[in-house]
Order: structure tokens, then sequence, then C-alpha cells
């Protein structure tokens, strides 16, 4: 667990709670009345196993309790699909329970808002299956993240056309990019809580919040993209 002062984002808002589960480096964090804590959770287990039992170890470190929860934040990938399935299934059934706002954040926003400065861009290019990627360009603006690009999917061959110079890059094919490419690669980036709070509380102070019955993984392809039919 690591706990630290917060940002001066939030520190109204009640107790915040954020879940990142689209990496098998999932981690939450909490923010309550100007502290923050955050903790990685174990890759080996499944996060089912151990996303509430460190969310309840936060809360208690950050002197909470669950009737203080005012807002969960989640991560809507793209990314690992059980991660994402288990981590947004928890954040609506806590906010549910308390009566509180859920706001979800894409994580290629998240993980720009905690790997650039202000003006820098990153790149995302994920493996989507069926050989195909994700891909996504996002900048940093000021404690914000703004889309460069339109998130979509595309075929490898169609990499050496996408927009990658300049940026930060995190994937997780790096033998498909050229050598110049693979130099801006950030091996060890991952979307994580802590930015996520960051990203989503300030959000959160100005109004944002979805819909619960419209927060799902963020997967691009038609069957998973389209509305339910009512």
């Amino acid at each position: 667990m690591d706990a630290h002062s917060g940002s001066a984002s939030g520190t109204g808002l009640g107790l915040v709670l954020a879940l990142e589960g689209s990496t098998r480096r999932a981690s939450v964090a909490a923010r309550f009345k100007g502290r923050s804590a955050e903790a990685a959770l174990e890759s080996a287990r499944a996060h089912q196993s151990d996303l509430m039992p460190a969310v309840d170890a936060l809360v208690r470190e950050l002197g909470a309790t669950p009737s203080d929860l005012a807002a969960v934040l989640v991560g809507t990938g793209p990314g690992s699909y059980t991660g994402l399935r288990v981590t947004i299934a928890t954040a609506l059934g806590l906010a549910r329970a308390a009566g509180a706002r859920v706001l979800g954040v894409p994580s290629g926003e998240i993980a720009c808002r905690g790997e650039c400065a202000d003006g820098e861009e990153l790149a995302l290019l994920l493996d989507a299956r069926s050989g195909e990627l994700y891909f996504g360009r996002y900048k940093r603006v000021g404690d914000e993240v703004e889309p460069a690009t339109e998130l979509r999917v595309v075929k490898p061959e169609l990499i050496g056309e996408l927009d990658l110079k300049g940026a930060h890059v995190i994937t997780d094919a790096p033998a498909l990019l050229d050598a110049e490419t693979r130099a801006r690669v950030r091996t060890d980036a991952v979307p994580r809580a802590s930015a996520l709070l960051d990203l989503g509380c300030a959000r959160l102070e100005r109004g944002f919040s979805t819909d619960p019955a419209r927060l799902e993984p963020l997967y691009l392809r038609p069957f998973a993209a389209s509305e339910r039919k009512r």
C-alpha cells in the first residue's frame, strides 16, 4: 500500500475509489479528505480474489467507512476481458450499494495522464485478438487528457500508416514496430489507478458521471460495441 497526500482535485467529494483492471498489473486507489492511497493487485491471482480485500484495506487506511463513498471511478479499457468485466461489475456494485456516482474512463486516457507531461502525447497499440490491434493516440493538456485520434481497430499490415511519430508508445506488440518507434515504447507503463484517481476526480468535480446502464468495457468490434436492444 502507498499512502500520500492527494492533489487538490477531489478533496471535497467524499470517499472516491478508482479501479483499473485493463492489464494483468491491475491496481486500486482511493482518496478521502485530501489523502490518497494506492495498491497493486497480484498479477498471478484472479482479480476477483484480491480486489475487494485491497479496496477494504485502502478505505481503512484512509480512515473512511463504506458510508463515506461518494463516487467510483473505473477504467473501461480496451484490455483484459476478464479484468475489465470484474472491475466494472465491482464498481457498479459498490456504487449501487452506496448510492454513489460512477464514472468510466478509457484506459488509454488513464495511461496518458500517468505517463505524459503537459503537451506530450501517448499512442496505444494493443492486441485486439483475431489478428487485429487497438490503436488510439492521446494528448496531455494540463491536468486533462484529450483524444488526438479516435480509438479504433486496425490490421497489423497498416501499422506503417498510423501516426506514431513524437509520441510515447504503449504496446504489447513491439516486434511489429520499426526501430525508431520501438525506442519510444514504454515497456514498464500501464494504466494505473492513481492516474485514474487524478483524472477522474477532476471530471467528477466538473459534473461528469456515467449512466450505470451504459457502463461497459470498451471493445470496438461490432458485436461488442453495439447498443443493447431495449
